[in-house]
């Protein structure tokens, strides 16, 4: 399966110079590696510790950001084009606040941790009330818009009801 890596400038250096490598991989993981045997040191530049993409290295498989598809595990096709894309600095960020409301079957699921994994957004709980039934959290998320409609619907779709707080009640 052979696909187009679009390469960005800072990385290019790694490439020799090449805008654009061709390589076979059936998976963004599967490409990261390979991309890492044919070009050593790429793999540092593109993924943390952990070895997920990191926070500010937005990858795009034709056109569609692996973030809300399957990460590392999106499935790539003969023809496909892969853009890694560093973030830019200085891009719109907002705050906004929400009351959410966790039903008992998601209580001990780590619903924070996955929105700063999934949607590279930046939580605050202001406030919570949690108990074996139920969890109250006043929460304000921090991000690109798109990231943070996001982290919301994906609490919505799991059975989260997300509440705009309209005024300033947990401020202080």
């Amino acid at each position: 399966m052979s696909i187009t890596i679009r390469i960005p400038t800072p990385l290019r250096k790694l490439t020799g110079d090449a805008e654009e490598v061709r390589i076979d991989a059936v998976t963004l993981r599967d490409m990261i590696t390979t991309l890492e045997r044919q070009y050593p040191g790429i793999k540092d530049r593109l993924c943390d510790e952990s070895g997920e993409v990191r926070r500010f290295i937005n990858v795009f498989v034709n056109d569609e950001d692996v973030r809300f598809m399957e990460g590392q595990a999106t499935q790539l096709k003969d023809g496909d084009v892969v853009s890694i894309v560093p973030a830019v600095a200085g891009g719109a960020r907002i705050k906004k606040k929400y009351y959410l409301n966790v039903p008992q079957k998601l209580i001990k699921e780590p619903l924070i941790y996955q929105l700063v994994k999934k949607y590279d957004v930046v939580p605050n709980i202001r406030q919570a009330s949690i108990s074996d039934e139920i969890g109250v959290v006043a929460v304000e998320i921090e991000g690109e818009p798109a990231s943070v409609e996001s982290a919301t619907k994906f609490l919505q779709e799991l059975g989260v009801s997300v509440e705009p707080i309209e005024i300033n009640v947990i401020e202080g």
